[in-house]
């Protein structure tokens, strides 16, 4: 692939998160003012997840076997229609609705960019270019929330959704410069197939558990910055451009490391082991500087586990149906997501927002050990027969 269209791929992923998170990470806070308790926001927050699997999984086929290009615009249709709703929704069953819309519409931008970009960089050195792409999602997560938390302590939130407005439109346009790739014959058998494999069982379950902690974190982890330890909206913007800025310094380090040695599940447990730990020791964090220590320790986990599991979606399935295939491992990913969504809203209601930090955190890095004792020895078992 050139480079102008991956600079195409780069933007148009930038400007995703970009927006996404410029709105998201102001959500929970958002509806708390809009006078929703702690439970109808964890749910509204994970229907957000939830909502995409009703039609990620029929557009990743659909991209399969149509036109990957313009199930991209059209998903980009659906982002700008859920931010334009956002300005006017207030009551908390019309927000159901548009965060309904807005989880189809992300999701179908998250999928088929990744799924499309990966059908069409070659093989060799496939961890730096997946890394590349990331990077511009990255300074998205960063760059977003910074301005988002801006706007919304200067401006007021109205102004804050109408900047993800404009910037979900500019998404539209390079949707249109990005390269087709060409369609397959359609076939449930074959994608039937593909997951049948023992190893693609097992990246379920990871990408599952992976889920789990942006479940946890959507719901609660901006509300705990405010309302435990103390911070105002402009300072979790600060919090989230330095995570952001950190990991997208990193992916690129990871992306080379995985090219030259790379282990199959290694870095993918290892960081969700990194993860789960501090994700369990923000709950004990108290004051900004700490915070930021134990997120930074964190979001290196993090982003071991999600560049290692996007390439892993490569590795293991066939790339002419990575639009279907990376659109099941996305619904298995936002099931996860509304599943501790949700509970961690009722968790938030009951023990306060601690607490799901403390068991999320428990539970993944109870997973990520036990999995590491079990690839590990697979991996001593193949050595043995080889």
């Amino acid at each position: 692939m050139s480079r102008s269209r991956s600079v195409v791929f780069f933007l148009s992923y930038f400007l995703y998160f970009f927006s996404f998170w410029m709105v998201l990470a102001y959500l929970p806070i958002l509806f708390k003012s809009y006078g929703f308790t702690d439970q109808q926001t964890g749910f509204a927050i994970g229907l957000q997840s939830l909502s995409s699997i009703l039609l990620v999984l029929p557009s990743g086929v659909f991209s399969d076997y149509f036109s990957p290009k313009r199930t991209l615009t059209l998903g980009a249709v659906l982002y700008c229609g859920y931010f334009l709703l956002l300005i006017v929704s207030r009551d908390f069953p019309g927000m159901c609705l548009v965060v309904i819309l807005g989880g189809v519409g992300a999701a179908t931008l998250r999928v088929v960019l990744m799924s499309l970009y990966l059908k069409l960089i070659d093989r060799t050195g496939r961890g730096k270019k997946v890394a590349f792409l990331h990077m511009g999602g990255y300074l998205g997560f960063g760059l977003g929330p910074l301005l988002g938390g801006y706007v919304y302590e200067t401006y007021g939130a109205g102004l804050m959704i109408k900047g993800g407005l404009i910037l979900s439109f500019a998404i539209i346009p390079l949707t249109l410069f990005v390269k087709d790739a060409p369609p397959v014959v359609f076939s449930f058998k074959d994608y039937k197939k593909d997951f049948k494999e023992p190893d693609a069982l097992f990246l379920i379950a990871a990408v599952f558990v992976l889920g789990t902690h942006f479940g946890a974190e959507q719901t609660s982890l901006s509300l705990l910055m405010k309302d435990v330890i103390g911070l105002s909206k402009k300072e979790i913007g600060v919090i989230f451009f330095l995570l952001g800025t950190w990991m997208a310094f990193l992916v690129p380090f990871a992306g080379i490391f995985m090219d030259k040695k790379h282990r199959v599940f290694l870095l993918l447990l290892v960081g969700l082991l990194i993860s789960g730990c501090f994700q369990f020791v923000t709950a004990f964090t108290s004051t900004i500087c700490g915070l930021l220590i134990v997120r930074m320790i964190h979001t290196l986990g993090d982003t071991l586990a999600i560049l290692e599991s996007d390439v892993l979606t490569a590795h293991f399935f066939p790339a002419a149906r990575l639009g279907g295939n990376s659109g099941l491992i996305f619904c298995v990913r936002t099931s996860a997501i509304f599943v501790f969504a949700v509970f961690s809203g009722w968790l938030n209601q009951v023990w306060g927002y601690k607490m799901p930090f403390i068991i999320n955190g428990s539970m993944v890095f109870a997973f990520s050990l036990i999995a590491l004792q079990y690839r590990g020895k697979v991996f001593k078992h193949v050595q043995l027969k080889s």
